[in-house]
């Protein structure tokens, strides 16, 4: 099946410098899992997303609405943070390059998909660097260059999440007040927007914006 349409592809892993064991690593597929079925109940049909665990720690997605995927990614390296450190208690996180474009060649599992997108996310998540944490690559060098900045303080955000905070951006990034969260992890608003000021909420909130203002630029 051919398509032409752009799409987002991501390509994702647990972040290097995990020290997990081998009975810890063998529970990574279901906690990526876990946290891609989190993100898919809480978001609007357009955000959700179509994935597949590739190996042990390693994933594919695709969304048919490249606008509304930056949030979804953003909510899975939330997820997964919280639940991993559930689960494991251990503070590991996810890595992923979001590849815009076209699918030439769709198939019903990713893997064995082909096109633009998957190999631009596919090849860039080869060449990020140990400390990199998300990035964005379209056929477009201008908007790859502002990609390639505001990554980079995303990467700092995103790296210095604890649990607690990466819980509260979660329930956040749902579209939740602070007062709605409070009463879902039985803590104080205030004790709410504490974790979202420390995990940077409104400079997540404007990274998205900015993101989805510019895919529906016309012409990108």
């Amino acid at each position: 099946m051919t398509k032409k349409a752009h799409y987002a592809v991501v390509a994702g892993e647990l972040a290097p410098g995990a020290r997990v064991s081998d009975e810890q690593f063998s529970k990574i597929p279901d906690l990526i899992r876990a946290s891609f079925q989190a993100v898919n109940r809480m978001v609007p049909e357009a955000g959700k997303l179509k994935y597949e665990i590739i190996r042990m720690d390693e994933f594919l997605a695709l969304s048919d609405s490249p606008v509304h995927s930056l949030r979804s990614v953003i909510m899975l390296f939330s997820a997964f943070r919280f639940l991993s450190y559930k689960e494991l208690a251990e503070r590991l996180d996810l890595r992923a390059c979001e590849g815009i474009g076209p699918v030439e060649f769709a198939q019903d599992h990713l893997r064995e998909s082909d096109g633009t997108a998957f190999r631009m996310a596919t090849n860039k998540i080869g060449k990020m660097k140990r400390n990199q944490r998300i990035s964005i690559i379209t056929p477009d060098k201008s908007l790859n260059a502002e990609f390639e900045l505001t990554c980079s303080f995303m990467d700092i955000l995103i790296h210095d999440w604890s649990d607690e905070q990466a819980e509260a951006m979660f329930l956040n990034l749902t579209g939740k007040n602070q007062m709605e969260i409070s009463q879902m992890l039985g803590i104080s608003q205030p004790a709410v927007n504490r974790r979202l000021k420390a995990a940077h909420f409104d400079t997540i909130h404007k990274f998205i914006n900015r993101f989805e203002h510019l895919l529906k630029t016309p012409g990108n």
